[in-house]
């Protein structure tokens, strides 16, 4: 940001150089410390920034290059005070206005947080508030960035990466959260079988572990189904058990059942063409309302958008309008049959019991019942019968003195 400052308040020019000698000319500059930046071909030449110091210096280095120079614009404080030598008022204003967002500039006024579905907003917006990344914060007594994204993943859960970008007067944290693999457990750790979810054992295959339940029992959730716990004594001797990491398949039939409410009618939305607006005024962290009309519609869309006031060499000043449009709609209902809706409602709610299921699951039966409410509503109460292997492992913590904790598989 300073480096553009400073080349504005020098002043420099932007030329476009043609011939065939254009990149021998960029050559011959760098070879005798001639600033060019910005460098970037066009169908007959090569177009570049230079300092205004340096343009009266590269008349040797076009004879020898051959080419031809073309000024394409001027930039910087000295031609803007030339451009407006007569508006006073308006260069003092200007001036001002830079001073102004110069000392803005130089602290945080908004933190915007990106990437965060599963953890806890709250949480990182606590951890920000204690490193100092807020509203109001001076940039320069702001952590590093190895220093944030430590504080960040060490405090919050399930967070793989994050990283702090200053932009102006804006904190930009970007957030990508862990994917939280299944638990899988070393086959080492002494576990029980559990149920997954409520059933009717069909049958099971035990490869490790002791039974405690046998086809055709019933299972709740969390109950243990197999046991690492396994005896090893004889009658009429002193208990003793050893501890293994039990496996098995449990096959078992499962219920899923989901109801709700649904519409006798399809709805569409037509647009009217009226539009509403309302807009808000974002300045340093500070919301003012500005209402630009009266929001009558019964029925409408919503879209908003954010605008960020941003000037060059200092980005993000702290201003920014948020606009919310409105836009009328006439909804329009056309009656479906009560099969159709029923229909439709049974394809929702296959796709919420879906996201139930566990990997595997064999459909054996359904049944969809309806009831209807009011002239324009019916519940409907969908029952889908599944045979699934309801089988996952829970580790068993034991006292080991003196037993054997068993890590030999068994079939």
């Amino acid at each position: 940001m300073f480096k553009k400052f400073f080349k504005f308040l020098y002043g420099y020019v932007i030329i476009k150089v043609y011939g065939k000698g254009a990149e021998r000319f960029i050559n011959i500059c760098l070879r005798r410390n001639i600033d060019v930046w910005n460098i970037k071909p066009f169908d007959d030449g090569i177009e570049m920034c230079i300092y205004i110091k340096d343009f009266f210096h590269i008349r040797q280095v076009r004879k020898k290059s051959n080419v031809k120079i073309k000024i394409s614009q001027r930039r910087g404080i000295k031609h803007l005070m030339r451009l407006y030598r007569k508006r006073y008022l308006f260069l003092i204003g200007f001036a001002l206005c830079i001073i102004f967002f110069a000392v803005s500039a130089q602290f945080i006024w908004v933190v915007e947080i990106n990437g965060v579905e599963n953890s806890d907003i709250n949480g990182i917006i606590s951890t920000l508030d204690s490193i100092g990344i807020k509203s109001g914060a001076l940039k320069a007594k702001l952590p590093d960035g190895m220093e944030s994204k430590a504080a960040i993943i060490n405090n919050n859960d399930h967070i793989a990466w994050a990283w702090v970008y200053i932009e102006g007067a804006k904190a930009r944290v970007e957030i990508y959260e862990q994917i939280i693999p299944p638990n899988i457990l070393d086959k080492d750790t002494p576990c029980d079988i559990v149920a997954a979810c409520d059933g009717i054992i069909n049958h099971m295959v035990v490869k490790n572990g002791e039974e405690v339940l046998n086809d055709g029992d019933a299972v709740k959730t969390g109950d243990v189904i197999v046991s690492g716990k396994v005896a090893t004594y004889k009658e009429g001797y002193p208990e003793e058990y050893i501890y293994v990491h039990s496996m098995a398949d449990i096959m078992a039939y499962t219920t899923h059942s989901k109801n709700g409410d649904y519409k006798l009618y399809y709805e569409s939305r037509v647009l009217t063409g009226k539009n509403r607006y309302m807009v808000s005024l974002e300045v340093f962290g500070k919301m003012f309302s500005l209402p630009l009309g009266k929001m009558n519609f019964e029925e409408y869309d919503v879209n908003e958008t954010r605008h960020e006031i941003c000037i060059p060499f200092f980005g993000y000043t702290g201003i920014a309008f948020d606009a919310v449009k409105y836009t009328e709609v006439n909804v329009n209902k056309e009656p479906i049959s009560i099969e159709t809706a029923v229909e439709f409602a049974k394809n929702d709610l296959e796709e919420k019991i879906s996201n139930e299921l566990l990997y595997g699951s064999t459909l054996t039966d359904e049944k969809v019942e309806y009831e209807k409410i009011d002239n324009e509503t019916i519940n409907v109460k969908l029952e889908m019968d599944f045979i699934q292997n309801i089988a996952t492992s829970q580790p068993i913590s034991a006292d080991t003195e003196g037993e054997e904790i068993l890590d030999k598989q068994t079939d």
